[in-house]
C-alpha cells in the first residue's frame, strides 16, 4: 500500500519518540531551560515558605512576650497601689485618723503653718545669693500639694544649741497661745555637746508634743555630718534618729540627701560648713520627699496601726531618759520683772519670785545679747557668787544667745545679774529656771568681774539685827582669812598664824552649817503645812523691790523660806509655759564652803578661784 506525499511528510517531521534511543544534542539543549526554571520556582517557593514560617513564629513569640510583660507591669502596678482599696475610693478621713494636722491639710490643699527651731543651719544661712531652704520648702509644698505655707523661723545663729531651741519653743508656746502649727522642724547637732544632746533633744521633742500635740515633728540631721566633721553633727546624728523614731517624727538626714544627689558634698558648701544655694535646694527637696513618703505610708496602710496611733496627737510616750520629764518645769523671768539697781545690776528677791509662781530651785539659764568686744556676766545668789564668765564677740551687731548658766541653783533670798557695762546690761532679756537637770558643763574662767550689788533695794534698812551681826562676823572672818593668807605667803613657816587661820575657817564653817540647819528646819515646818494653810498664812511684806522700798520686818523675813508655788504665774507673755505640779524638781541645799560677798566689798579673784561658786 502506497502512502501519499502528505503522510510521508508528516512521518518525517514527527520526532523520534523511542526512549531507547539517546537524545540528540539538539534535543537535549531544547529541554534544559525548562528544568532549571522548574527548580528555580521550587526554590523560591521553599524560601518563601520558610521565611513566612519564621515570621509567623517570631510574631507569635513577640506577642507572647508583650503579653507577659504587660502582665508583669500590671502586677507591679498593683503592688504600688494601696493594698486596701483603689485610690479613688480611699476614705482620707479614716486613713489619716490619728495623723498630724499637716497630712490632713496637705491632702486637702489647705494652708499650713510650720515652726522652725534650731541653730545656724535652721536659720538657712550659708547661701551667698540669699537662698533659704525654708523659703524653697514653702514653694515646693505649694507646687506639690497646692497648700499655701507660712513659716515662723525662731532658729538662733552662731553657737546656740538645743537649750536655746528649747527656750525659743517654750516662749513661743506661752506668748503666742493662739498659734497652731501643723509641723515643727528641729535643726540641731553641730554646736551641741554630745554628752548632753540626747537628754536635751528628747526634752525638746517632749515639749513639742505637749505644746503642739497635732503637729508633725521633722528632725533635720545636719549636712555638717559629712561636710564638717570637726563639729558634732556626726556624733549627735544617731541620738536624733533614735529619738525621732521613738516619738513618731520624720527623720530628714541631709548627709544621706547629699549622698543620694550624686554630687560631691564639698561642692554643696561655700565655707565648708553651711549649705550653699545648691545645698539649700537639697534640704528643701529632701524634706518634701520625706513628707511624701510618710504620707504615702499612712494612706497605703504600710504602717502598723500601733505606729499610726502613736503619731503626734498622743503625746503619752514614755521617756527614753526619765530625766527628760524635768523639761516639763519651765519658768521665764523677763528682765522687766527685775529691779534694776543701777546701769549694770539687776535684782529680784524671793518674794517676787513667789508672786510670779517661779520655783526657786533648779537649772538656771540666761537670755541676752552679745555686744562687740568682751562680754562679762556674773550671777550672784543670796550674796554668793553662783558663776560668771567672759565671752569675746567680734560681730558689730548684737547677737542673741540663750545659754545654760549652771544647775543646782537655789534662791532663798535674792538673785542678782551683773554685767560689765551698761551696753551689755541693756541687752539682757531674762533668766530661765527649769527642772534641775544634771548636765555636763565646762567651767569658764574669768579674771575680772563687775562689782556685786551693794543692796537689794534703795533705802532698805537691815532686815534683822541678828543678820546684821552675822554679816559683821562673816566680814571679820573674811578679813581674818585674808590676813592669814597674806601672812602665810610672807612667812610660810609661821605655824601659829596657820593654826589661827584654820581655827577661823572651822568657826565660820560651823556657823554656816548651823545657819543651814536652821533654814532646813524652817523649810521642813513650812512645807509640812497643807496647801490651805499655806494660802491662809498672811504675808505682810509681799510688796516687791521694784514697787517700793518699804522695810521688811523680822517676822516677814522669817517666812521667806524655800517654797514651790502651784499657782499659775502671771509673767506677761510667758505665763502659759509654766507647768503645774513643780514639786518634782530636786531640792538643793547651799554648800557649806562658800565665797561670801559683802556690800561694797568687791571681788577677791584668788578666793573665788580657790573656793568657786556657792552651789554647784
Amino acid at each position: 500500500m502506497s502512502m501519499s506525499s502528505n503522510d510521508n511528510k508528516q512521518t518525517n517531521d514527527t520526532p523520534n519518540l523511542n526512549l531507547n534511543e539517546p537524545l540528540t544534542e539538539k534535543e537535549a539543549a531544547s529541554g534544559r531551560p525548562k528544568t532549571l526554571l522548574v527548580i528555580l520556582i521550587l526554590l523560591i517557593l521553599t524560601i518563601t515558605g520558610v521565611f513566612g514560617y519564621m515570621v509567623n513564629v517570631a510574631m507569635k513569640e513577640d506577642a507572647l512576650d508583650q503579653s507577659v510583660a504587660a502582665e508583669r507591669m500590671d502586677e507591679d502596678s498593683k503592688r504600688l497601689q494601696p493594698e486596701t482599696v483603689p485610690e479613688s475610693s480611699v476614705d482620707l478621713n479614716e486613713a489619716l485618723s490619728g495623723s498630724s494636722s499637716l497630712f490632713k491639710k496637705l491632702t486637702a490643699s489647705e494652708p499650713v503653718k510650720i515652726l522652725v527651731i534650731g541653730d545656724t543651719f535652721g536659720t538657712g544661712a550659708g547661701a551667698q545669693d540669699g537662698t533659704n531652704w525654708t523659703e524653697l520648702l514653702a514653694d515646693s509644698i505649694k507646687e506639690d500639694f497646692g497648700s499655701e505655707v507660712s513659716v515662723n523661723n525662731l532658729s538662733l545663729a552662731n553657737g546656740n544649741d538645743a537649750y536655746g531651741a528649747y527656750v525659743s519653743l517654750m516662749n513661743e508656746a506661752a506668748g503666742n497661745k493662739d498659734a497652731v502649727y501643723d509641723a515643727v522642724i528641729v535643726s540641731l547637732g553641730y554646736y551641741d555637746d554630745p554628752f548632753n544632746f540626747g537628754l536635751q533633744y528628747e526634752g525638746i521633742l517632749r515639749s513639742i508634743r505637749r505644746c503642739y500635740g497635732s503637729a508633725e515633728i521633722i528632725g533635720i540631721i545636719e549636712s555638717a555630718s559629712v561636710t564638717a566633721t570637726e563639729g558634732y553633727s556626726d556624733e549627735t546624728a544617731l541620738y536624733a534618729r533614735n529619738l525621732l523614731e521613738h516619738y513618731g517624727g520624720i527623720v530628714a538626714n541631709m548627709g544621706e540627701a547629699y549622698a543620694v544627689s550624686g554630687m560631691d558634698a564639698g561642692t554643696l558648701t561655700s565655707d565648708g560648713v553651711l549649705p550653699n544655694a545648691a545645698g539649700q535646694k537639697i534640704y528643701a527637696d529632701w524634706i518634701v520627699k520625706k513628707i511624701k513618703n510618710k504620707l504615702d505610708d499612712t494612706l497605703g496602710g504600710t504602717e502598723s496601726q500601733e505606729a499610726v496611733s502613736q503619731q503626734p496627737a498622743s503625746g503619752s510616750e514614755d521617756p527614753v531618759n526619765p530625766d527628760a520629764e524635768l523639761y516639763d518645769h519651765y519658768y521665764y523671768i523677763e528682765a522687766s520683772e527685775f529691779y534694776r539697781a543701777d546701769d549694770v545690776n539687776y535684782l529680784i528677791n524671793i518674794s517676787r519670785l513667789k508672786e510670779l509662781g517661779v520655783e526657786n530651785v533648779g537649772m538656771l539659764g540666761i537670755d541676752y545679747e552679745y555686744v562687740e568686744g568682751k562680754n562679762t556676766v556674773q550671777v550672784v545668789i543670796d550674796k554668793n557668787i553662783f558663776t560668771g564668765w567672759n565671752t569675746e564677740f567680734e560681730g558689730t551687731a548684737p547677737e542673741r544667745h540663750i545659754r545654760i548658766v549652771n544647775n543646782n541653783a537655789a534662791v532663798y533670798d535674792e538673785l542678782a545679774v551683773s554685767f560689765a557695762t551698761k551696753e551689755q546690761a541693756d541687752a539682757f532679756h531674762g533668766l530661765i529656771l527649769t527642772g534641775n537637770l544634771n548636765l555636763h558643763q565646762s567651767e569658764e574662767k574669768y579674771d575680772k568681774l563687775p562689782m556685786p550689788p551693794e543692796t537689794t533695794a534703795p533705802e532698805t534698812e537691815p532686815e534683822t539685827e541678828a543678820e546684821t551681826e552675822e554679816s559683821v562676823v562673816e566680814t571679820a572672818a573674811a578679813s581674818d582669812e585674808s590676813k592669814a593668807e597674806k601672812s602665810a605667803k610672807a612667812d610660810s613657816g609661821n605655824k601659829k598664824k596657820e593654826e589661827e587661820s584654820a581655827k577661823n575657817k572651822e568657826t565660820r564653817s560651823s556657823e554656816k552649817k548651823k545657819d543651814d540647819s536652821e533654814k532646813k528646819s524652817s523649810n521642813s515646818k513650812r512645807t509640812s503645812q497643807t496647801p490651805a494653810q499655806q494660802t491662809a498664812a498672811p504675808e505682810t511684806a509681799a510688796v516687791t523691790v521694784a514697787e517700793t522700798a518699804a522695810v521688811e520686818t523680822t517676822q516677814d523675813m522669817s517666812q521667806q523660806v524655800v517654797e514651790t508655788a502651784a499657782a499659775v504665774p502671771t509673767v506677761p507673755g510667758v505665763e502659759g509655759a509654766v507647768i503645774s505640779d513643780p514639786a518634782d524638781s530636786a531640792n538643793v541645799s547651799p554648800a557649806g564652803d562658800t565665797y561670801t560677798v559683802q556690800a561694797g566689798q568687791g571681788i577677791d579673784i584668788n578666793q573665788w578661784n580657790s573656793i568657786g561658786p556657792t552651789v554647784g
